[in-house]
Order: structure tokens, then C-alpha cells, then sequence
């Protein structure tokens, strides 16, 4: 009788024990998750993943540039001469991303108007897990521009270990995508327009699109848009109450009438998006 109440205590205790270590161990995945990667060297800059960002529910990374002295690198929307950015977020896992582009400078030279970065820049990365619990990698790969005597096109990959785990990360924080995510443009919430026409005129067989603002600006930049480009023609100056961009089509044949447009809009004290339409 004692021996079988023994066994049972032995089976229980086993059981206990066995349940303990896949506690530890899950503990154990979660305590040494990386936040962040090692630097990875590459012509005049290297790269870093850094973690992490909880805000309005979403999860943000941060793809972290850092450039040698007099080095820049390009916007999204690198301008007239610029190489154009590529970053991808990678994974076996369903995930979606949204990489964020912080606001840049506006680079004026010789081969005309770009838009970029000097010195350290983080470039947060929304990105939305699976939520299976499980450790995951995923991987950024990237392709960008550096530029100091001249312009190099440069890519890499870094391999990026998570815990797909929402949960774990909401109470992470990391200043460096705090203030990137502060220096990143979005769209009014107030109604707001500061552009109050828009149009199309000829000049010298060229395409100008005209801007009139409700009060002056003091920069605009343009992004990316899939069927047209648009050049920076202006003269640098403390404000503008209109604002002029050389019009190309990526095609021919493409229609303007419905495109819309979307510029990034600074003045004194904010910065932020606003589409518009041609008149």
C-alpha cells in the first residue's frame, strides 16, 4: 500500500516537475529575447535593428542608419538625382509592416533637389504579428543610397529573433523610435488644408503644377507617387504662398485628372501631410 502511494506521489511530483521546466523554459524564451541586433558594417554607414515600440496598439521596430562623417542617404522619395530606398521585412510567419519614413532634409546641388539623411536616423517599421506565441525570425533586407563624393548603392539582410507574442512587447519601450516616430509626418486630424488650389499649367513644353497656400509655408516636399514624378524647381527662400513642381509621367499616356498627390508640409511649428488634387 505504501509502495503504490509512493508511486503516485512519484508520478505527481514528475508531473509537477515536467510541467515546472516548460514554464522555465518559456520564461527562459522570453527573458532572452534581443533588443536589438549587432551592427552591421557596410560602405560608410552600418545598420542595427533595435526593439521595440508599443503605441495606439501597434508594434513598432526600428531600422536604425548610422552614417559616416559628411555621408547621407536617401528619403523615401530620394529627389531629382537620388537612389530610391528598399526595405523589406521578411518571415515564414503572416505578417504585415508599414516602414515609416521620418521627416529629411532637403539636399540642393548641382544634379538638382533630393531629400535625405545625415548623421544617425531610425526608421521606424509598424509591423503586426501573428500572435502564435512562438520564437520567430524575421529578416530586414534593404537597399539604399550612400553618399559622400559620390552616390553607392549598398543592400543587405539582418536576421531579427522576436517572440511573436504582442502581449510581450506592449510594455517594451525604446526612446530612439519614441523620437523617431515624433519626427515622422502623418496626416492633420483636424480638417485642416493648407493647400487651397492646384493646377496644371504649360511652360516651354514643360508640366508645372502650381500650389497656392492658405498662409505660407516654409517647406514642401513631394512623395512618391506610382505614375508621375515631381521635381523641386523652386528657389530656396524663408517662405512660399505658392509653390511650383516640374510635372513628369512615368508614362506617356497617363492621366492626371484623378491622381492624387501627396506632399509633406512644414512651417514654424508642425509638420504634416495633406493630399490634393489637380484643379
Amino acid at each position: 500500500m505504501n509502495d503504490a502511494k509512493l508511486k503516485h506521489q512519484s508520478l505527481i511530483f514528475g508531473s509537477l516537475f515536467f510541467l515546472l521546466l516548460i514554464i522555465l523554459a518559456i520564461l527562459n524564451r522570453s527573458v532572452n529575447m534581443p533588443m536589438q541586433t549587432d551592427w552591421h558594417k557596410n560602405i560608410n554607414s552600418e545598420m542595427r535593428v533595435i526593439m521595440s515600440e508599443f503605441k495606439n496598439d501597434n508594434l513598432y521596430i526600428g531600422f536604425e542608419i548610422n552614417l559616416s562623417d559628411n555621408t547621407y542617404t536617401y528619403w523615401s522619395n530620394p529627389g531629382d538625382s537620388g537612389i530610391e530606398p528598399d526595405i523589406k521585412i521578411s518571415t515564414n510567419n503572416a505578417i504585415n509592416y508599414e516602414v515609416q519614413w521620418p521627416l529629411p532634409e532637403m539636399i540642393k546641388d548641382q544634379y538638382g533637389t533630393n531629400y535625405g539623411y545625415y548623421g544617425n536616423v531610425v526608421i521606424p517599421i509598424k509591423i503586426s504579428l501573428s500572435d502564435t506565441r512562438e520564437n520567430i525570425d524575421l529578416y530586414l533586407n534593404y537597399n539604399l543610397g550612400v553618399c559622400n563624393s559620390i552616390c553607392i548603392p549598398i543592400d543587405g539582410k539582418i536576421k531579427i529573433p522576436m517572440l511573436d507574442s504582442q502581449d510581450y512587447y506592449s510594455n517594451k519601450s525604446n526612446r530612439g523610435i519614441q523620437e523617431a516616430l515624433k519626427n515622422t509626418p502623418f496626416y492633420r486630424d483636424d480638417g485642416i488644408n493648407f493647400i487651397n488650389a492646384a493646377r496644371l499649367q504649360q511652360s516651354n513644353n514643360s508640366e508645372i503644377i502650381n500650389l497656392r497656400f492658405s498662409k505660407p509655408v516654409r517647406k514642401i516636399y513631394p512623395m512618391t507617387t506610382k505614375n508621375f514624378f515631381l521635381s523641386d524647381i523652386e528657389d530656396i527662400k524663408d517662405s512660399y504662398i505658392n509653390y511650383n513642381f516640374l510635372l513628369t509621367r512615368k508614362m506617356k499616356t497617363e492621366k492626371i485628372s484623378s491622381e492624387i498627390f501627396s506632399v509633406v508640409i512644414l512651417n514654424d511649428k508642425e509638420f504634416f501631410i495633406e493630399d490634393f488634387i489637380i484643379d
